[in-house]
């Protein structure tokens, strides 16, 4: 009608959620929806491929996120007739302009409840996938508050002078190298063999560098001076242990963002960053030497990486197949049928229906572009280069920040810049501490805030930890340079978890096209690791060369990073796979 024709601009403003151009496309009937209406079909269904399909299927004030209903699940009898249990519908009544109680609105026995959506199926699968994660954040932060003994044992301990320095920075970055295999590889062998096999393939090498890692304290030490033979097995152990860590950062994230739903794929995409960090905290307490970071029980902290490499191969049978990924490879029956099992629905819901259409399409798309598989060249063309450009820059940013130089040698900087030991471990603990208890609130926020917005809250609060670090150090023996310390270090951690540690993982598996999509991956995996390396290696380089202005250089490339963010990083929250791409390629 005209009357309500004119009242959708305002509805829109005040919701958030439709267009006043799409008045014709969202009702039906211009009436509230009550559970008769329901049941006797005077409400709307609409199609996943709408523009609509990522928002809330509940119009209800203030919620703008993508929400699941899914019927059969504590449904009110008077609405247990309604159909198929995934079926999408919109509450009109919340867009019509006369109603004035939009704020006492609630929930009654006339409505279905909203649930996460996460099924038991997908809750499973994506537990086992996040033991990767696991292992790759374990093995990235245990090298660090147990250097002292290790490197005693190694023969080069921290009196050895810039030649110890030099072989410490070597064994701990060289992780790099092996990770950079690891990303190369991991793309077309993930296509190959799949996701799934990918993972417990990747858990056996996991195992395997635990167990070389930790033998590196058997070979005999010499009375002085370096014991090669033990630094050459640890060196061997860290590259072995670099190639999984590598295929993780591209798989896991990858994996995650094909199982998921769209209004779950920000919060499962940080639960990869988020698991990481708690082992990395982990693995930083385990190496204190109140804990395993003694002269006998070292190794220990190396080697304990081997228990959830065995436990995710013991429940590689709960891992779900991605039904992208079986849809690429023309599994359609067995994508459907895994699809099924992740929604927790009915074979010929619609929901299931559209997604199927969707996926087919973009495999089918693939095929056509790729014919055989995805190129190197490919990735220098649209649809895939503007993305792979975003991709790229981001992960460079992350490694330039320093982050990982305040995990891997905040111990042996800090003591060389004037902290005393009882200072250095309460700094190691309270990053950590701040890491996942920040990197939890990232996880609530990421489908709400948005991924650009923590963003550019991440590398700004970096950049003015990273100030005021420089302070502190600059001003030893001073009454506030111990607690400005504490607090520079345990915000530039913090900031690094709301915003670059996430989302730099979680963006590239939601940007790139489906056809370039692993191998595109592992190109912002390998330029992440490679930066890695380059800021790993020249830190104590850096640090002797500086003193306390070591982590300048760090903040000018955050204060870069910034403006890059600003003007060229997409928002992708609550939006498919197929509409981000869509956007990117206009």
């Amino acid at each position: 009608s005209e009357e309500l024709d004119s009242g959708m601009p305002r509805a829109a403003s005040t919701m958030g959620l439709v267009r006043a151009d799409m008045t014709q496309h969202l009702l039906k009937d211009h009436r509230a929806a009550t559970a008769p209406d329901l049941l006797a079909g005077r409400v709307m269904k609409f199609h996943r491929a709408s523009p609509l399909a990522d928002l809330s299927y509940l119009a209800l004030p203030g919620l703008t996120s993508r929400v699941a209903v899914k019927f059969g699940a504590r449904v009110p009898k008077s609405v247990s007739g309604l159909g198929r249990r995934n079926a999408s519908y919109m509450r009109l009544e919340t867009l019509n302009k006369k109603e004035k109680e939009l704020e006492g609105l609630s929930l009654g026995e006339d409505y279905a409840e909203e649930t996460a959506g996460l099924t038991p199926a997908l809750g499973k699968s994506v537990a086992v996938a996040l033991l990767s994660s696991a292992m790759y954040g374990f093995n990235g932060a245990n090298m660090n508050t147990q250097a002292g003994v290790q490197r005693a044992a190694l023969g080069i301990p921290g009196s050895a002078g810039a030649t110890g320095d030099n072989i410490w920075s070597a064994c701990v970055s060289l992780f790099c190298i092996g990770a950079l295999l690891g990303c190369n590889l991991s793309g077309s062998l993930a296509d190959k063999w799949g996701r799934k096999k990918f993972l417990l393939v990747s858990a056996v090498i996991f195992a395997m560098g635990g167990i070389l890692e930790a033998a590196c304290a058997l070979p005999p030490a010499p009375l002085s001076g370096p014991a090669y033979a033990r630094i050459a097995l640890l060196i061997v152990g860290r590259l072995v242990t670099g190639v999984a860590c590598g295929g993780a950062t591209v798989v896991v994230p990858m994996y995650l963002g094909e199982v998921s739903p769209a209004h779950l794929r920000g919060m499962l995409g940080t639960a990869f960053q988020l698991v990481s960090v708690m082992a990395m905290f982990a693995a930083q307490v385990l190496g204190l030497g109140s804990m395993l970071g003694t002269e006998r029980l070292w190794p220990l902290v190396l080697g304990i990486v081997v228990v959830p490499a065995l436990l995710q191969l013991s429940l590689g049978y709960l891992l779900v197949e991605s039904p992208r990924w079986l849809c690429m490879v023309g599994n359609v029956e067995e994508a459907r049928h895994t699809l099924v099992t992740l929604r927790d629905a009915d074979p010929e819901d619609d929901a299931i229906v559209e997604e199927m259409e969707v996926m087919l399409q973009s495999a089918q798309a693939a095929k056509k572009s790729g014919k055989g598989g995805a190129t190197f060249s490919q990735l220098l063309k649209a649809p895939t280069a503007y993305p792979l450009f975003i991709s790229v820059c981001l992960m460079a940013v992350q490694q330039f920040s320093g982050i990982n130089n305040a995990f891997n040698f905040s111990s042996v900087f800090l003591k060389a810049n004037g902290m005393d030991d009882a200072a250095v471990q309460l700094i190691a603990i309270l990053m950590n501490v701040g890491n996942v208890m920040i990197t939890l609130l990232s996880v609530y926020l990421m489908d709400r805030a948005g991924r650009r917005v923590l963003l550019l809250m991440s590398s700004w609060g970096m950049f003015l930890a990273a100030l005021m670090l420089t302070v502190a150090l600059k001003s030893p023996g001073r009454t506030f340079t111990t607690p400005l310390s504490v607090l520079s270090v345990v915000l530039f951690v913090s900031a690094f978890g709301i915003g670059l540690g996430p989302v730099a993982w979680l963006l590239p598996a939601e940007i790139m096209p489906g056809e370039t999509r692993a191998l595109a991956s592992s190109v912002a995996a390998t330029t992440n690791w490679l930066a890695n390396f380059i800021a790993t290696q020249a830190f104590l380089v850096i640090a002797n060369m500086l003193g306390g202005f070591a982590f300048v250089p760090f903040a000018v490339c955050l204060f870069v990073g910034s403006f890059f963010i600003a003007a060229f990083v997409p928002e992708t929250k609550g939006k498919s796979l197929e509409q981000i791409q869509s956007e990117l390629a206009r």
